[in-house]
């Protein structure tokens, strides 16, 4: 989040012009929370989750391919790797819906292979 929009936000909570819930609750997530300015970060209270189990990564796996036959597949070959669960999406993209175990695997091969993880 830029910090220009930060300090909206910010100044948002502190006077009171944010309508929530009745519990007067604002919930938020980020993937960093270095990024986010120390003013701002102190608003919130901080909970770190838990990774995903296998089985958890694959219910997930299936629950954002609902069209897909093969999310579990995906899922399964995406876990293997490493992956996260923005790589089962990508990946649902890219799959048509008659491909099978062996186009998923040329796709995560192709993946690693060239992917931006690979640039830094």
């Amino acid at each position: 989040m830029p910090r220009q929009f930060q300090e909206k936000l910010l100044n948002f909570m502190e006077s009171g012009h944010i309508k929530v819930d009745q519990m007067r609750k604002v919930f938020a997530a980020c993937n960093e929370i270095s990024r986010l300015s120390r003013p701002l970060q102190s608003r919130f209270r901080r909970i770190h989750l838990p990774s995903y189990t296998e089985e958890q990564f694959l219910e997930v796996s299936v629950k954002v391919l609902p069209k897909l036959k093969i999310a579990h597949v995906i899922g399964k070959a995406v876990w293997s790797q490493k992956g996260d669960i923005r790589d089962v999406i990508s990946i649902g993209k890219l799959v048509r819906k008659i491909d099978g175990p062996e186009e998923v695997e040329q796709i995560i091969n192709t993946m690693s292979k060239y992917g931006e993880k690979n640039e830094h």
